[in-house]
């Protein structure tokens, strides 16, 4: 509103002044004292100069009076929307605030639950990190809201119904560390934590509600003073246009301004236009990246998370290029995983983290290519950066640590819109970061929780999934299938004698020597105990002996270094089983081979058995 009153009460005048040759003036008192004389080639104005003269000067002392009334009206109007609108950021504060303090008592209580479930130290990590944030968070919004008695009081409450819920998560979690985590769980009181939590709910709607009640009144009041300050503005102007109007007789005149407000007219059309494609484009960019956030919570995989990332950029950036690097196993080099576009700027498969600026300094590097004074990165096109085009080097970072790189190259007046675009891109690489590393963490949890941590073997829970699905394989196609239960003999006196530690180390042992024996397609899995089990598909008895007799060879020559002495050699025992030959069920096969082991054993350990129950 302030803006058309400028204009109008400015800058249009000013413009028609300079279209007839006078200085850049306000429409004043020497404006109005050339309206009676005739205009260059126009003719001259019939209205009698004695009567127009009587009424100038009061006309004019209306006009600036009702110009001054209104300026200062929309001063003061002005200082109230400032004032209004600062109280209305300051309710949409207070209500992030009480969101961000319920996200940190949820984070607290999330990572204690589950270091009690999982006993994880990355849990009680983030849990002893997180604790500290609530009081933060609460004596934020307790400064926010120090204004308001009734909120501040209730701010008080939340903090100590927080401090009382923290204590007990404090209490459980003292006691696991001490006694363990089934200690932990019969000490934690469920009434009592859903009564502290159900009350934290409430206080946080209550003040929610209050505040919500707020904003919408100071909204109100927002509204009516922008409605007092259009009226004022519009009728100042009008009564003060109406005045020049009268004043303004010459038609000549008349007809120039009207082709000057015409023009200018155009000229406002043609950049509302622009602003409103402005608009839409930031309101689609936006629209984009909000897509992109949903889809990217479905990805299951990096090559869906990588493929979405791409195709999000190429809606973004229509033309741009780049790749996406990950950090390897190593942490020294960052492989390149995928690339798009038709390359404006190369940058190799591999590269070191201190060949790129973005991964040194942990933050977007951008090389314009209208620039020639910047530094450029080492993994660029020499001679960086190139005319007309702009490189963004974007570090894709989790949990304070860096897990590889965005590179996005494009046309230099693409990215310079001043629609933030750079911005834009910048947050996708901020949830691109976060969902790799979700990825991965989820991957490593998974890998934990299906292989056996001692001999890096699958465990008996992978193999009761594997088992029964593979014999239904080989089932439908008409193939064997061989289970081996191998079994380390006498290595409870082997445990006698050299403790626990060297048991141990004498099983993984056997763990790496039983995985680098095995096919890609067998299943090399921990029974339990000293005990192992190998599914071997399409593989019959005889050729599952053959195997079986190789892998108790090479265990029988295979000693141990533990402690500096060299323990050893021991020798296994191996019981087969042959599907269909004893049996149809996965069950039925563990146990013939099971049985079978028993027997190798009983007849005198290290060797392999299998003994056929078909008819």
């Amino acid at each position: 509103m302030r803006c058309c009153a400028a204009i109008q009460a400015g800058s249009l005048p000013q413009r028609r002044d300079r279209r007839h040759g006078s200085a850049a003036k306000p429409m004043g008192r020497c404006a109005l004292a050339r309206i009676p004389g005739p205009v260059p080639g126009s003719p001259a104005l019939p209205a009698s100069p004695s009567r127009i003269s009587r009424y100038r000067l009061p006309a004019f002392a209306v006009a600036l009076v009702l110009l001054v009334g209104v300026a200062i009206a929309s001063l003061t109007a002005v200082a109230g929307l400032r004032s209004s609108n600062a109280w209305i950021e300051h309710s949409y504060e207070v209500i992030n605030q009480i969101e961000v303090v319920e996200r940190s008592i949820r984070a607290v209580e999330a990572n204690a639950r589950a270091y009690r479930l999982t006993g994880h130290p990355d849990f009680r990590s983030e849990y002893l990190a997180a604790a500290p944030e609530v009081d933060r968070t609460i004596e934020a919004l307790t400064m926010l809201i120090r204004d308001n008695p009734d909120q501040d009081t209730r701010a008080r409450h939340l903090r100590d119904i927080a401090r009382q819920h923290l204590a007990e998560l404090r209490r459980v979690h003292d006691l696991q560390e001490a006694r363990g985590a089934e200690a932990a769980r019969l000490a934690t009181d469920p009434g009592t934590v859903l009564r502290q939590w159900g009350e934290i709910e409430g206080i946080g709607s209550q003040m929610r509600r209050d505040e919500l009640r707020l904003l919408a009144e100071r909204k109100a009041a927002n509204h009516r003073q922008a409605v007092q300050l259009s009226v004022i503005v519009i009728l100042g102007m009008l009564a003060s246009g109406a005045i020049m109007v009268i004043l303004m007789k010459s038609l000549t005149r008349e007809n120039r301004r009207a082709l000057g407000l015409e023009k200018e007219a155009r000229g406002a059309a043609h950049e509302m236009a622009l602003s409103m494609d402005q608009v839409n484009r930031l309101s689609r960019q936006r629209h984009e990246l909000s897509r992109y956030s949903g889809l990217l919570q479905s990805c299951t995989t990096r090559d869906e998370i990588v493929q979405l990332s791409i195709e999000t950029i190429l809606r973004l950036l229509p033309g741009a290029s780049g790749r996406i690097y990950l950090l390897r196993a190593s942490q020294k080099f960052h492989d390149s995983v995928a690339s798009f576009g038709e390359a404006m700027i190369s940058s190799p498969d591999a590269l070191l983290p201190e060949d790129c600026w973005a991964l040194r300094r942990g933050q977007m590097h951008m090389l314009a290519g209208v620039d020639r004074r910047q530094l450029g990165c080492g993994h660029l096109d020499p001679g960086m950066p190139a005319p007309g085009v702009t490189s963004i080097c974007l570090p894709l970072s989790a949990q304070s640590g860096s897990i590889g790189l965005l590179h996005v190259s494009a046309p230099t007046e693409q990215v310079d819109h001043g629609d933030g675009i750079d911005e834009l891109i910048g947050q996708l690489a901020e949830q691109l970061g976060l969902a790799i590393a979700n990825l991965q963490l989820r991957e490593t949890l998974r890998t934990q929780s299906l292989r056996d941590p001692l001999t890096g073997l699958f465990n008996r829970r992978y193999l009761e999934e594997s088992l029964g699905r593979e014999l239904q394989r080989c089932e439908r196609r008409g193939l064997p299938l061989s289970v081996l239960m191998l079994d380390v003999d006498h290595f409870k006196r082997f445990n006698d004698t050299h403790g626990h530690a060297a048991g141990d180390a004498l099983l993984s042992q056997i763990g790496r020597q039983i995985e680098a024996a095995v096919r890609d397609e067998d299943i090399a899995c921990r029974y339990g105990g000293e005990e192992f089990t190998l599914v071997m598909p399409e593989l019959d008895a005889a050729s599952a002996c053959a195997r079986a007799e190789r892998i108790r060879r090479q265990v029988e020559m295979t000693t141990v270094q533990h402690l500096g002495q060299q323990l050893g050699p021991v020798t296994i025992s191996i019981g087969i089983a042959t599907f269909p030959g004893d049996g149809y069920a996965p069950h039925l096969l563990l146990q013939m081979a099971d049985a079978t082991l028993y027997r190798a054993k009983a007849e005198g350990r290290n060797r392999v058995l299998h003994v056929s129950y078909a008819p």
